[in-house]
C-alpha cells in the first residue's frame, strides 16, 4: 500500500466526531468503546514490541518471533493456536488462532512479515510525538495485527466474545509469498472455505474513511519469440521474414490496441530483451542480450503483469492476448505463458453489504461514513485468496498512516482506538 494521503487531517476530523455522544450504541457497544479507549496505551506497547522485532519475510526466525508474540495474546483470549510450518514453501510459516462458536463464522486476516529485511537500516520503533510513531511495518501491517487483538480484547472485556466463531490467520510471507503458492496459501484457503465472512486488516490507502471491497488480482506473463537469424540485408524477405524483435513489437502493440481501454484492466510489460542471444533469469527478473545492428534478431523475451478485477476479466484477457500472439509475422514463432499469483477480489453484493454495515457502525460511533476504495488504487493482498469462498469480504480495517514500504513508514496513533472500535462493533453486530 503505497498511496500517500493526508491521513493526519482525516484523523483529526474522525477524532473530533468521536467525541460526540454516541446515542445509537447499545450498552454492550458502549463498553466496547470504553475498553478501546482505556487500552490505547496497552495497544501501543504491543505495537512497539512487534515493530522492534525484525520480521522481513526472509528473516524466518524473526517472523516466528512476531508470531510467538501474537500467539500469546490469542492464547490469553482463549483461542486455540497453532503454527503452520513454512519449510515446504521456504518461508517461516503462519499463525492460526481459532475459537469455536455458533452463527456466522468469521475469518480475520493479518500478516507477520514486512518488506524490511534483517540488513535494512530501518529497524526500530520511534515515537515522533504523542500521536505519531515511525517504524518498519508499523502500519503494514503490525498495526493491523494489534487492531485484531484489541478488538477481540474489547469483546472479551464486554463478555460477548464467548460463543463467537472466529478464526485468525496471520501469514508469514504476505510481502514475498513462498512457492509453490498453492502450498504457501493452503492455510488461508482452508480457513476461507470454512468461513462465511472474511475481514482483512491491511492499512489500505491510509485513508480512515475508506475500505476495500475489491482488489485486482495479479498474474505474471512471459512472451518468448523466435525469428530466423540472417544478415540484416535479408530482413523482410520470404526466406527470413521479420525477425524476433519485430514480432515482439507487433505483439506488444496488439496488446495495447486491443486491451488498453478496458475498464479496471492493467497490462504492463516490465522487461524486454532481444537479439542474437538472450539470457533471461526469471527468478531474479534480470538478463542480458547480445546482438548486432547487421543481424536479424533470433530471440526476444518480454515479461510483465496482468491485473484484473474479476476471474472472468482475467480469463478473457488471457484469451485475447493469445489471439494477438497467434497472428505471427512471417518466419517467426512465439509462446505466451501465464503465472497466476494473487486472484482478484471482485466487488460483490455481499462485499457491498458488509461495507454498509461497517459504515453504519462507524456512523453510530461518531466516526463518519466509510466508502469503497477505487480498485485501481489498491494492490493485491491475502484476502483475495479467500474472497471467492465467503459470502462477504472487506479489507483495510487496520491502522493508518503514511509512507508504508519506505523508511518513513509512519502510524497515526490517534487512529488505533478508532480502528479497534470500528472492528469490535462490527464483529459484535455481525454475531449478535
Amino acid at each position: 500500500m503505497r498511496i500517500l494521503l493526508a491521513a493526519g487531517v482525516a484523523a483529526s476530523l474522525f477524532v473530533a466526531h468521536a467525541a460526540a455522544v454516541q446515542q445509537s450504541l447499545s450498552a454492550v457497544e458502549q463498553r466496547l468503546v470504553a475498553q478501546a479507549d482505556a487500552s490505547r496505551a496497552e495497544a501501543e506497547q504491543l505495537l512497539e514490541r512487534a515493530v522492534n522485532i525484525n520480521s522481513g519475510t526472509m528473516n524466518l526466525a524473526g517472523v516466528k518471533r512476531v508470531g510467538d508474540l501474537f500467539d500469546a495474546e490469542f492464547k490469553a483470549l482463549g483461542f486455540k493456536t497453532s503454527w503452520r510450518d513454512g519449510a515446504a514453501f521456504k518461508r517461516a510459516g503462519h499463525l492460526i488462532a481459532e475459537r469455536p462458536g455458533k452463527g456466522l463464522r468469521i475469518l480475520l486476516i493479518g500478516h507477520l512479515d514486512t518488506v524490511f529485511e534483517a540488513d535494512s537500516p530501518f529497524q526500530k520503533y520511534e515515537r515522533i510525538n504523542a500521536d505519531t510513531a515511525r517504524g518498519p511495518g508499523v502500519i503494514d501491517m503490525k498495526g493491523g495485527n494489534v487492531v485484531i487483538v484489541h478488538a477481540l480484547k474489547a469483546l472479551a472485556v464486554a463478555n460477548v466474545l464467548d460463543g463467537m466463531a472466529i478464526t485468525v490467520v496471520m501469514t508469514g510471507d504476505e510481502e514475498d509469498p513462498g512457492e509453490p503458492l498453492a502450498l504457501a496459501r493452503q492455510a488461508l484457503y482452508e480457513a476461507g472455505k470454512a468461513a462465511d465472512i472474511a475481514i482483512g486488516f491491511e492499512n489500505g490507502n491510509n485513508n480512515p474513511a475508506n475500505a476495500n471491497i475489491s482488489r485486482r488480482g495479479f498474474t505474471g506473463w512471459t512472451l518468448r519469440v523466435q525469428g530466423t537469424p540472417a544478415h540484416s540485408s535479408q530482413v523482410f524477405t520470404d526466406a527470413v521474414g521479420a525477425g524476433a524483435i519485430y514480432e515482439l513489437s507487433r505483439v506488444l502493440n496488439g496488446f495495447y490496441t486491443r486491451l488498453s481501454t478496458e475498464a479496471l484492466l492493467s497490462l504492463n510489460p516490465g522487461l524486454v530483451l532481444g537479439g542474437t542471444t538472450v539470457d533471461f533469469d526469471a527468478g531474479q527478473s534480470r538478463g542480458t542480450a547480445f546482438g548486432k545492428t547487421n543481424v536479424v534478431a533470433e530471440h526476444a523475451v518480454v515479461t510483465g503483469d496482468l491485473r484484473g478485477i474479476s476471474a472472468q476479466q482475467v480469463e478473457s484477457t488471457k484469451t485475447a492476448m493469445q489471439q494477438v500472439v497467434a497472428a505471427h509475422l512471417p518466419k517467426t514463432a512465439a509462446e505466451l505463458v501465464f503465472d497466476d499469483s494473487y486472484p482478484p477480489m471482485a466487488p460483490t453484493d455481499g462485499n457491498r453489504g458488509l461495507l454498509a454495515r461497517l459504515s453504519a457502525a462507524s456512523r453510530d460511533l461518531g466516526l463518519g461514513e466509510i466508502t469503497a476504495v477505487d480498485p485501481r488504487a489498491a494492490g493485491a493482498a491475502d484476502i483475495s485468496f479467500v474472497a471467492n469462498d465467503v459470502d462477504m469480504a472487506i479489507d483495510a480495517l487496520g491502522l493508518k498512516g503514511k509512507a508504508d514500504h519506505t523508511v518513513d513508514e509512519t502510524a497515526d496513533l490517534r487512529l488505533l482506538p478508532v480502528q479497534i472500535k470500528r472492528a469490535a462493533v462490527l464483529l459484535f453486530r455481525l454475531t449478535h
